[in-house]
Parts: structure tokens; sequence; C-alpha cells
């Protein structure tokens, strides 16, 4: 089998797991697992709090990967913050006077970044890296997978606000409101990650993309804990401002609820096997991932 056909069937491959996922984390996620098929080294970044936070990276050794994890860089300058401003790039080198964000790796010899734009916003970055003459290299296989992630991204947002709007057309019982209409706060939960006011102090930390605890022995549990920490990722991703405003005023139930029981149900749909047992899995990781640790907040 030639390196061509091996890669063509890693990205297929690849691709299809992208677009069976359901939430945003996961999306993420499978898009950096994807990068296999066209580089060795690749790093997320995500649109947050007005700038650039490091989420995950692949390839890297392991202490460059828990430095990129802690990386900021700015929205309104460098090399993200250009890639983020160019609407029509696909995908694009470095150029005179740009350097990738330094996290402590060894800078390769070729670098591509890659915006993944969500409603016309980049909501995140995709840079790849490689050493001189290093395999797989294929930017257009990168494109393609950024492509395929944006596409469900924004599947995501669609049916959200679908549902949205269904809510607020029988709760009124009549047509549906604009969407001026609406409250800022229910915009705010239905769109892309994206940058919160200014005024909000942000308290939460990036997801270090690995569960917290210790391992379980038993692999279904462990699946179903990993999966539960990635509802509630998923949560604060779309919702970040309202957990910061809800940890302060103690009414985080109350502001995620609708949230909450949706990732409830999904867990319940994906390990109806474990039962209660498995529930207070999900209830766990909401607490430490939502709540800080403060179980009254749930």
């Amino acid at each position: 089998m030639s390196s061509e056909t091996a890669m063509l069937e890693t990205l297929d491959r690849r691709m299809a797991e992208l677009t069976s996922f359901l939430s945003p984390s996961e999306i993420f996620r499978a898009l950096l697992e994807g990068t296999v098929a066209g580089a060795p080294r690749a790093a997320v970044f995500l649109m947050r709090d007005g700038r650039f936070k490091g989420w995950n990276s692949i390839g890297y050794p392991a202490a460059a990967a828990q430095s990129q994890r802690q990386t900021i860089a700015p929205a309104d300058s460098g090399w993200l913050a250009a890639l983020a401003g160019e609407e029509d790039v696909r995908w694009r080198s470095l150029r005179a006077g740009e350097s990738v964000p330094d996290f402590g790796q060894s800078h390769g010899a070729d670098t591509v970044g890659l915006p993944l734009r969500v409603g016309g916003k980049a909501v995140a970055i995709l840079i790849a890296e490689r050493a001189a003459g290093e395999e797989p290299w294929s930017p257009a296989a990168l494109a393609i997978l950024c492509q395929a992630a944006r596409l469900r991204l924004e599947l995501d947002l669609a049916w959200r606000r679908l549902k949205t709007l269904a809510a607020d057309t029988d709760a009124a019982g009549a047509s549906p409101p604009s969407t001026l209409q609406r409250s800022s706060e229910t915009s705010h939960a239905e769109e892309a990650p994206k940058t919160a006011p200014a005024a909000v102090a942000t308290e939460l930390t990036p997801w270090s993309g690995v569960a917290a605890g210790t391992a379980d022995p038993d692999p279904r549990r462990e699946e179903a804990r990993r999966y539960a920490r990635l509802v509630a990722t998923d949560i604060r991703l779309y919702n970040e401002e309202a957990v910061v405003v809800g940890r302060r005023q103690r009414d985080l139930a109350g502001r995620l609820g609708e949230q909450f029981q949706r990732g409830r149900d999904a867990f319940a749909q994906r390990f109806p096997d474990l039962g209660p047992e498995g529930m207070k899995l999900l209830d766990d990781a909401y607490v430490q991932v939502l709540a800080g640790g403060d179980a009254s907040l749930i």
C-alpha cells in the first residue's frame, strides 16, 4: 500500500469518526486525533475570554503538551490573530515577522495554521508542525478535517437554535420571536464558543484533555467517566459566562438546568446499563468541571 493510499484511508476513517460525534468537546478531540492523517504534530487553540487559549495537542513531548494547555495568546496581535482575521484562508504558513506560539516545543521546518470558523467567526485555530522531510504532511487533508468539524459544529448550533425557537413558541403560544427579542443570556447559551464580556473575569482553567482522578479498573466505567467529563466540558464550552456568574451568585443549577438535563439524557442513552451508579459519575463531573468542586451548586 502506498503512503498516499494509507493517508487517504486514515483520512476517510477519521472523517467518519469526526462527523459521528455530538458534543463540541468530542468534535475538537476527534479533529485533533484526526490530524495524524496530515501532520506528525498538531495543537488546537480555542478563542475564549477574548484570547486564544491552548486546549490540547498531539504528537508533542509530555512537557510541551502540558505547557500548551496553559498557553495564552492575544486575539488582536500575532500569528493566531492574523489567521483569525483572514476570512478566506483555509491554511497558510508563517510570514515574515510571524511566529508560532511557544510552549516549549522544538519548532519545525514546516508550519501551517488553519482557522476553524463557526457562524463566520474564528472559534479555534489548528496549528501543525513537522521537521524537515517528516511524514505525513498534507495541509489539504488537515483543511478537509477542519471543514468537517466546522460543518458539524454549525449543525449543532443550528439544532440548538431551532430547539430554542420551538421552546419559545410553545411558551408564548404565538409565532417564534425574532433574534432581537431573545434575551442576551439565551443568545449566549446557544452560540458556539466565543468571547465572554470583559466585565466578567473567567474563573475556569483550560480543560486538560484527561479525566480527573485515577483510571477505573472497569473499562466500561472508565469510558463512562471520560464521557461524563466531556459532557460537562461541553456545557462549560458553550456557557462559560453563565458558569462564572452562577458560581458567584450560587444559582448555577437554575441557570444551567436545561443543559444539565440534556447532558443527563445523553448520558443515560449512551450508558443505560450503568443505571444510577453511572449517573453519579456524571453528577461528579458536573461538580468538578462546572461547580469548581462545590456540590451544593448542582
